[in-house]
C-alpha cells in the first residue's frame, strides 16, 4: 500500500509538471463558407478539420480551402522570451508541444524555429536540425524560406553540414525576397567564419556574405543588416585591420541602435 501511495503521488507530480497544451483553435474559410473551432490537420488525407462549439465536425479538403486563421497558442510568446533569456531548457517542453499540435497549422513553423534555438543554446545542433526537418518533411520550402530557414542553417553550420547548407543558401539567395536573400548571404558569412578566424576565412566571410548585404540590403529593420555591421566588425578585426572594423561598429550604433546586435 505505501509503496502504491508512493508511486500514484510520483504520477501526479509528473502530471502537474507536464505542459497543459489547449487545442489549436481558428477559423477555416472554403467550400463558400467558413467555420470556427478546434482545428486538427490530417495529414494522411490531406485535410482540415474542424469542431464547432457545438461538437459538430467539419471536414475541409486542403484543395478546398481558402485560407486558415489560427490562433496564435498562449504558451509561444512566453516560451520565446525564455530561450531569448537564455532560460533555453525551460522552454523546450512547451515548444515542442506547440510544434506537434499546430502541424500543419501556422505556428508549427514559428515553434519549431525558436525550439531550434533553444537546441543551438544548448549545445545540441542534432536535435535542432531533427526538428526542423519534420517540418521540412512536409514543406520543402521550409528549408530556405521564412524565419524557421534561418534557425535551420544556424544547426547546419554548427553540425558540419556544409554541402546541404551551400544549396539551400544559393536557393535562398536566388529567391528574389530581399530579407532572406539578406540572411542567407549573413549565413553563408557565419559558416566561413565557423571554421577559424585566419584571415582566409575572414576574407571570404566579408566578400561572400557582409559585404553584400552592407552594400546592398542596408535595411535597418531586416535583422540581417546589424547581424552583417557586428559580423563584418569581427572579421575585420580577425584581418588586422581594426579602423575599417571600428567604422562598421559606429555604423551599426548610428544606423542600429535599437538592434540587440548594437548592444552587444
Amino acid at each position: 500500500m505505501k509503496t502504491f501511495s508512493i508511486t500514484l503521488l510520483s504520477l501526479l507530480a509528473m502530471a502537474i509538471a507536464l505542459p497543459i497544451m489547449a487545442a489549436p483553435t481558428g477559423t477555416v474559410y472554403g467550400n463558400g463558407g467558413s467555420t470556427t473551432g478546434k482545428l486538427r490537420w490530417m495529414n494522411s488525407a490531406k485535410k482540415y478539420v474542424v469542431t464547432n462549439d457545438k461538437g459538430m465536425s467539419i471536414e475541409y479538403e486542403a484543395d478546398d480551402v481558402e485560407r486558415v486563421d489560427v490562433d496564435r497558442p498562449k504558451m509561444l510568446d512566453a516560451a520565446i522570451k525564455k530561450v531569448k533569456a537564455g532560460s533555453a531548457a525551460a522552454a523546450v517542453a512547451d515548444l515542442e508541444g506547440i510544434a506537434k499540435e499546430y502541424a500543419h497549422l501556422t505556428y508549427d513553423r514559428e515553434a519549431t524555429q525558436w525550439l531550434a534555438e533553444a537546441y543551438l543554446k544548448q549545445g545540441n545542433a542534432a536535435k535542432a536540425i531533427s526538428a526542423c526537418e519534420a517540418i521540412i518533411r512536409n514543406d520543402a520550402e521550409a528549408a530556405y524560406m521564412g524565419a524557421m530557414a534561418t534557425a535551420y542553417w544556424k544547426a547546419l553550420t554548427k553540425d558540419g553540414k556544409a554541402s546541404k547548407l551551400g544549396l539551400l543558401l544559393d536557393k535562398a539567395i536566388a529567391s528574389g525576397d530581399a530579407a532572406v536573400a539578406a540572411a542567407a548571404l549573413v549565413a553563408r558569412g557565419n559558416a566561413a567564419m565557423e571554421r577559424g578566424s585566419n584571415r582566409a576565412n575572414c576574407e571570404e566571410a566579408l566578400r561572400d556574405g557582409y559585404l553584400r548585404v552592407i552594400l546592398l540590403y542596408a535595411d535597418p529593420s531586416n535583422e540581417a543588416y546589424p547581424e552583417a555591421l557586428y559580423m563584418g566588425a569581427k572579421a575585420f578585426d580577425g584581418m588586422g585591420q581594426g579602423n575599417r572594423a571600428n567604422k562598421l561598429r559606429e555604423q551599426l550604433k548610428a544606423n542600429c541602435p535599437n538592434s540587440d546586435w548594437a548592444r552587444k
